[in-house]
Order: C-alpha cells, then structure tokens, then sequence
C-alpha cells in the first residue's frame, strides 16, 4: 500500500483532442477508469475537475482556484489531502501503470519536496508525487501570478528519476494518437494507417 492519495486530473479544456480525454476508450476502457484502477495501491484516490460530470461515481474534488492550468489541481490537491503525499496524475498519460507510482514512491526521502519522473525528454509534472509542505510555496507563487508547475520546482528541494525513453508515458494529445493506441492484454500496441500493428 501507497501511504499517499492520488489525484487525478480530469479538468484540462482538451482543445487539441476535441472532446474530454478522459472519457476516451481504449479496448473497451475509458481512459478515466484505466487510470483509476491504475491507482489502487494507493491510500485513497480522487478525482479533480471543473465540475463533477454525472457520469463519474469517483469521488471527487471541484478545482478551487479560477485559473486554467495544472497548478490549479495541484493547490487543490494539497488543500485536501490528509496524507503527506500526493500523486498529482492528468488523464494525458493513458499507459501510466502501477510500477512506475511504486518506482517514485520508493525513490522519495524526508527531504524532498517532490519526486518526478523525468520520460522521453520530458520532465513529467503531472504524474509525480508532492509533499503537503509545499503549499505555502505554492500558495505564494499562485498570488504572484506564477502558474507554472516547471518554474515551481526551481523553488523546491525537486528529486527527479530518469525513465529514459518510455512508452508508459506517451501523451494523449489529439484524436490521431487515440486512434493509434490498441491495450491486448498487458501489451501495448500502435495501430498504422495499413492496419498493420507494432508492439510498443
């Protein structure tokens, strides 16, 4: 068990994709429920949005701040968690599973404020852990106009881990990258124009 609680991140305005990411299938599975279930080693889970669709059952938190951007959810987040720890996870990252929280959560220490992951050349903000104790930090930078979760960490005792090139998290950006996933089983697929497919 992850003696944190994951929050994950629905409220994006998905103007690349065109509709809400989360209610993406894949194999027959919302990308919402993927992700969910990915979390449940963890202490508790939480969903976080504008406003709660009807269609979700998860329990959930409306965004507190009015401000269009993931700092929003991670000051949610913190405001109302019970645990010292955080996930903060956007519905971005379809193939995310379980073996990279664990990898993150046993590479943290008491003096590290976050630990993220860093992917595929990219420092990965939305799927890493926070502690509780940054929130006067963040609070601070929220009221100076700074909504930049990136410009954050420069502030932060940051500790990041290097996944190197993974496919676990390819970012869901357009209806195109949808289209070419395929999930069978535990392997994941890229579909091409041919129909031919490729394990990834």
């Amino acid at each position: 068990m992850i003696k944190a609680t994951a929050f994950i991140l629905i409220g994006g305005k998905s103007e690349r994709f065109g509709s809400p990411k989360w209610k993406a299938t894949i194999s027959g599975q919302s990308v919402l429920d993927r992700i969910w279930n990915s979390c449940d080693s963890f202490e508790k889970r939480y969903v976080i949005g504008k406003e709660k669709p009807d269609s979700i059952s998860y329990q959930f938190f409306k965004d507190e701040l009015d401000i269009h951007a993931p700092i929003n959810g991670l000051y949610t987040a913190l405001n109302n968690a019970k645990t010292d720890w955080i996930l903060l996870l956007s519905c971005d990252l379809p193939l995310i599973d379980s073996k990279v929280f664990k990898k993150l959560w046993e590479l943290r220490n008491e003096n590290c404020d976050p630990v993220i992951p860093i992917a595929n050349d990219k420092m990965q903000v939305t799927c890493g852990f926070y502690h509780k104790r940054i929130l006067g930090k963040l609070e601070s930078e929220i009221e100076k106009g700074n909504y930049s979760i990136f410009k954050l960490l420069d502030n932060l005792n940051s500790s990041y881990v290097d996944f190197g090139e993974d496919d676990r998290f390819l970012n869901m950006n357009t209806p195109e990258d949808h289209e070419a996933l395929l999930i069978e089983g535990d392997k994941y697929y890229r579909i091409f124009a041919n129909g031919e497919k490729e394990e990834i």
